[in-house]
């Protein structure tokens, strides 16, 4: 997997007991918007990533007719998104 450390815009779900879930999310690429739907996680882990508590989720999703596998990071200090690898 290639690393990106990407800002992206993410809409997820959260439960009742605070438990957080990635459903698609939006990147520039190539000068244009991409909608990505997160089909399958595959994985959750939580750490502690440069001192802020960090969620990773290794997911996969169909890209340009191809399932890949990325992870996207979510951190919890200051809410924002990561599309961290491809």
């Amino acid at each position: 997997m290639k690393l990106l450390n990407k800002n992206i815009d993410m809409i997820s779900w959260t439960s009742k007991e605070g438990a957080v879930t990635p459903i698609r999310f939006r990147l520039e690429e190539d000068g244009e918007n991409v909608t990505i739907k997160v089909n399958h996680i595959l994985q959750t882990e939580s750490n502690r990533f440069g001192g802020s508590q960090t969620l990773f989720f290794l997911c996969s999703s169909i890209i340009h007719d191809t399932e890949k596998i990325y992870e996207l990071a979510y951190h919890c200090d200051n809410q924002k998104w990561l599309l961290r690898k491809i």
